[in-house]
C-alpha cells in the first residue's frame, strides 16, 4: 500500500469520533455542534428538503380547499344593439336594455365528494413523508458534516506525523553527513538519507493538501471555517451493546418511518382514484343583480341548486388500477427499506467488532515500529546496521502511525454508522 493511499484513507474520519474527543481537540478547533448547527441553515440538501416539506404542506392545503365552500363574484357589462321592452298592463318591462349590467355572486358548496376527501388524506400523508424525509436528510447532512470535521482533524494529525517524520529524517541525514565527513559513512548512505528526507517532505505536502481540502469541504457544508486542530483522538475500544438491541431500535429509524408514511400516502391515493368512480353531490346559491328585469320586474334574483353528478369512463377506472399498482410498489419498497436498514445495522455492528481488533493491533504495530526505528538508528551508530535498515525502519514507523489513525477512523465510522442506521444520534452510547 502506498503512502498516498494511506494518507487518503486515513483522512476519512467519521461522525462518532466526537464521543471520544479529548479536551485538547475541543480547544484546538470549534466543537462539532457548531458545524452541525451551521449546516441546518447552510447545507444545500437540508435547505432543499425544507422547501420540499413546505411545498407538500401547501399542496395538502390546496386539496383541503376543494372540500370547502367557494365564493365567486362576477360583473358583466353587455352592449346590445337594440333595446327590447314590452308594455304589460300599462307598465313598461325592459327585457333587454341596450346597456345591460349584471352582477353575480355564487356560493358553491361540495356536499359529498369522496374523491376529494381521499385526495386530501393523500396530500397530508405526502406532507408527512416530506417532513419525515427532512429527518432522513438531517441525518445524512450531519453525517457529511461530521465526516468533513474529522477528515480535517485526521488530516491535521497526519500532517503533524509527517512533520515529525521530516525531523527524524533530517536528523538522520545530519548524522550520516557527519559520519561521511569523518570517513565512516559512504556517499551512498548520504544520498539514501537525503532521499528519505525528501520523501518525508512529499508526505507532508500530501497531508497539508488533505488538510486544506477537508477544511474547504467542511466550510462548504456548514458555513463555518475550521480553526487549526492540534490533536487526534483514539477510540476507547469498548464493546457495543448486544446486536439484537440495535436491530430492535432500527424499526424507528427515519428511513423506516419515511417508508411507512410513503406507503400510507400510496394507499390514500388508491382510495382517491377508486372514489372518483362514485357520484358527487354539490350545492350552489346564486344572487344576481341586473337592469334586465324581464317579466319578473325585479333587479335582484336568487337561485338555489343541488347537483348530483356521476361520471363513468374507462380512464377513471384505469387510473384506479394504476394507483392500486402504485400502492403495491410502495409496499415492496417499504419492505426493501426495512431490510436495508437491518442490513446496515448488522454490517456496522460487525465492522465495530472487527474494528476493535484492528485498532488494538495497529496501536501495537505503531509502538513496535517506532521502537524498531530507534533500534535501527542506534545499531547504525554502532556500526551493526546499514543506512538502508534505518531508512526502512523510519518509513515503516510513519506508515504504522498512519495505519493506526486509519484503524481508529474505521472503527469510529462503524460506531457512527451503527447509531445512525438504528435511528440514534452519534452521541448516544447505547440504543
Amino acid at each position: 500500500m502506498t503512502v498516498g493511499t494511506l494518507l487518503s484513507r486515513a483522512a476519512i474520519i467519521t461522525p462518532a469520533l466526537w464521543l471520544w474527543l479529548s479536551p485538547g481537540v475541543a480547544r484546538a478547533t470549534q466543537p462539532l455542534e457548531e458545524f452541525l448547527q451551521g449546516s441546518e441553515s447552510v447545507a444545500f440538501d437540508a435547505r432543499e428538503q425544507a422547501a420540499t416539506a413546505r411545498q407538500k404542506d401547501a399542496e395538502a392545503d390546496a386539496a383541503l380547499g376543494r372540500l370547502l365552500p367557494s365564493l365567486t363574484a362576477r360583473g358583466v357589462y353587455t352592449r346590445n344593439q337594440f333595446e327590447v321592452a314590452a308594455n304589460l298592463g300599462g307598465n313598461r318591462a325592459v327585457i333587454q336594455p341596450q346597456n345591460q349590467l349584471d352582477a353575480f355572486f355564487v356560493l358553491d358548496v361540495p356536499i359529498v365528494d369522496l374523491a376529494s376527501y381521499y385526495r386530501l388524506r393523500s396530500g397530508r400523508a405526502a406532507a408527512r413523508v416530506a417532513e419525515t424525509q427532512r429527518d432522513v436528510t438531517r441525518v445524512e447532512v450531519s453525517r457529511g458534516v461530521a465526516r468533513g470535521y474529522y477528515q480535517f482533524v485526521g488530516a491535521s494529525a497526519l500532517a503533524r506525523a509527517a512533520r515529525e517524520s521530516i525531523k527524524v529524517a533530517e536528523a538522520n541525514l545530519r548524522n550520516v553527513e557527519l559520519k561521511s565527513s569523518a570517513g565512516v559513512a559512504t556517499t551512498f548512505d548520504v544520498e539514501r538519507a537525503r532521499a528519505n528526507a525528501e520523501r518525508a517532505r512529499q508526505d507532508l505536502a500530501d497531508a497539508e493538501l488533505a488538510v486544506s481540502l477537508a477544511g474547504r469541504a467542511l466550510e462548504t457544508l456548514s458555513g463555518v471555517s475550521p480553526q487549526p486542530s492540534n490533536d487526534f483522538p483514539q477510540d476507547d475500544l469498548h464493546a457495543e451493546a448486544p446486536l439484537d438491541r440495535w436491530m430492535s431500535a432500527a424499526g424507528e429509524s427515519p428511513q423506516d418511518r419515511a417508508a411507512r408514511e410513503a406507503s400510507s400516502a400510496a394507499t390514500e391515493g388508491k382510495k382517491s382514484a377508486t372514489a372518483a368512480l362514485l357520484p358527487t353531490l354539490s350545492g350552489s346559491a346564486q344572487q344576481r343583480f341586473t337592469n334586465a328585469t324581464g317579466f319578473a320586474g325585479r333587479e335582484a334574483i336568487y337561485q338555489l341548486q343541488l347537483v348530483l353528478q356521476w361520471r363513468l369512463d374507462y380512464g377513471t377506472y384505469a387510473t384506479s388500477q394504476a394507483q392500486a399498482a402504485s400502492r403495491d410498489v410502495q409496499k415492496v419498497r417499504e419492505e426493501k427499506v426495512r431490510r436495508a436498514v437491518s442490513d446496515s445495522v448488522f454490517e456496522a455492528y460487525r465492522r465495530v467488532e472487527a474494528g476493535v481488533v484492528k485498532a488494538r493491533s495497529s496501536r501495537a504495530q505503531s509502538s513496535a515500529a517506532a521502537r524498531a526505528a530507534e533500534l535501527a538508528s542506534d545499531r547504525y551508530d554502532a556500526g551493526a546496521a546499514t543506512q538502508l535498515d534505518v531508512v526502512q525502519a523510519q518509513r515503516e514507523a510513519f506508515l504504522a502511525d498512519a495505519n493506526k489513525i486509519q484503524a481508529d477512523a474505521d472503527l469510529a465510522f462503524a460506531r457512527a454508522s451503527l447509531r445512525l442506521a438504528a435511528g440514534s444520534p452519534p452521541s448516544r452510547r447505547n440504543p
